[in-house]
């Protein structure tokens, strides 16, 4: 083993220890608590994501058993990157929840500091400043945003950041290979890293990026015109200024202050890294205001200061579905990561221990990042298990939107919701029957509406209480079918 490949190792050891220190209360309920967004079981993002590493595990077409009986648009047109559950999913089908989602959660975050790590000793960083390099991500809450969310492959940067590793070392096509990997996990992301690294060492090679990226945009190009990806209230979610000064009162916006040396990294440093320096720092500036969003807030809630001067970007076909452009804060943060290892080259390595040590503090930050101890048992489990034996079709009375995705892993059966609010039903679906749905949730009695339900092949109602997100009133249910025939199930 070569010495430079030892420092390497040594370098990455650091920065995942001091990363796994400021996660080690998580690390103490990981067999117990989901990781990631407050209140899992109502948030349609982490439910889409859970319920599709159970779905791809099945046999037949899993969309057909939402909408039930007229089923959901693709795969594809609803969860444009479902890679790692493609992969995965059959592999955890029989694994406890939490830990692999929660092991999952943080491999990504682990994989994000080590491949920062290596493009920081790519780029000529010594052992002590590459470890810090990777420190600064881990500091950094901006890294956990996607996992808050409930999302999973829009969390990983690493394949681009071994990318640019590559491509610093002269292997171009692997390079290109690597950031290919990172457009299938977000294609925006790849189409950064793909810019990035045109701009800091452009190769043919990285033309073989197109032999994996292709035959995903093949696939992927029919579905844009049924895309259903849900816009963010404001129409955008974007980096406000003060997470970039650690001032925002939201933690998954925030990056470490220090990471701001980096941008001085064009003027600092030893001669010979001088051109990677440049073109890092420029590229981490361009990302950093395309982060901003087509208008820069201050912070979030308030008017926006002024518009970006990359507004026109956003509405450009393809780029106008950017919908959450602060992700690219996440390849911002290990960009200038880097940039503050290479300014510090000169400096000793005290003052380089001071910058690792300068993370320590921001463990509570990081803890009060996402939520850790939620509960891995959705509301309504144990008549879920009972429907397993005993239904044919499910009404979730209470999904008004995506909530039955929580329990249809449970009892593996068809259910009426599906990925779209039931209050506005994709194209094709009976909207009138929805309607007196919702309504019969209200209390407000149905008349007919058992008999249609039973005709279109359902067998139970479900009833369960998920307040204050999504109350339910079952009093009109019982009136019509009677009293349960379980905890929360009417038979039709």
């Amino acid at each position: 083993m070569s010495e430079a490949r030892t420092q390497t190792r040594i370098a990455v050891f650091i920065a995942l220890a001091v990363g796994l220190g400021l996660l080690w209360r998580p690390l103490l309920s990981m067999h117990q608590g989901l990781w990631g967004p407050a209140d899992p079981w109502n948030n349609g993002d982490f439910l889409g994501a859970r319920w599709l590493f159970w779905a791809v595990a099945q046999s037949g077409d899993p969309t057909q058993m939402l909408h039930y009986p007229w089923g959901e648009d693709s795969i594809l047109s609803n969860f444009p990157n479902p890679f790692d559950a493609w992969l995965f999913g059959p592999l955890v089908t029989d694994i406890k929840l939490p830990i692999w989602w929660n092991a999952m959660t943080l491999g990504h975050h682990l994989l994000n500091i080590s491949a920062t790590v290596f493009l920081a000793r790519a780029t000529g960083a010594r052992t002590l400043h590459a470890a810090a390099a990777g420190v600064l991500v881990a500091a950094s809450p901006i890294m956990l945003h996607e996992h808050t969310l409930g999302h999973t492959l829009t969390a990983a940067v690493w394949p681009g950041l071994f990318g640019l590793a590559a491509l610093v070392r002269g292997r171009g096509v692997l390079a290109g290979l690597w950031i290919g990997i990172q457009g299938l996990a977000y294609l925006y992301a790849g189409l950064a890293f793909g810019l990035l690294a045109l701009l800091i060492r452009p190769s043919r090679g990285l033309m073989s990026a197109f032999v994996i990226i292709a035959p995903y945009l093949f696939l992927l190009f029919p579905q844009f015109s049924v895309a259903s990806a849900a816009t963010p209230p404001d129409g955008y979610t974007s980096l406000p200024l003060d997470g970039l000064l650690w001032l925002s009162q939201q933690p998954q916006v925030r990056l470490h202050p220090l990471l701001l040396v980096g941008f001085l990294a064009p003027a600092l440093g030893a001669s010979t890294h001088r051109r990677y320096r440049r073109r890092i720092a420029l590229g981490a500036l361009i990302l950093l205001v395309l982060a901003f969003g087509p208008s820069v807030f201050g912070q979030r809630g308030d008017p926006a200061l002024f518009d970006s001067p990359f507004k026109w970007l956003f509405t450009i076909p393809g780029l106008s579905r950017m919908h959450h452009p602060i992700r690219l804060g996440m390849i911002v943060t290990p960009l200038l990561a880097v940039c503050a290892a290479l300014a510090m080259h000169r400096k000793r390595s005290f003052w380089v221990l001071l910058a690792i040590l300068s993370a320590l503090p921001t463990w509570k930050t990081i803890d009060n990042t996402g939520s850790w101890p939620e509960s891995a048992t959705p509301p309504g489990h144990d008549a879920a298990l009972w429907l397993r034996n005993h239904a044919s079709a499910v009404v979730d009375l209470g999904s008004r939107s995506s909530e039955a995705l929580a329990l249809q892993p449970i009892h593996g059966k068809p259910v009426l919701s599906g990925l779209h609010p039931r209050n506005n039903p994709r194209a094709g679906l009976d909207a009138k029957l929805f309607r007196r749905v919702n309504a019969w949730a209200e209390g407000i009695p149905q008349p007919g509406l058992p008999a249609q339900l039973k005709h279109l092949g359902f067998t139970h109602i479900l009833v369960v209480d998920r307040s204050p997100h999504s109350p339910v009133n079952s009093s009109a249910v019982e009136t019509a079918l009677g009293k349960p025939v379980y905890p929360g199930v009417y038979k039709l």
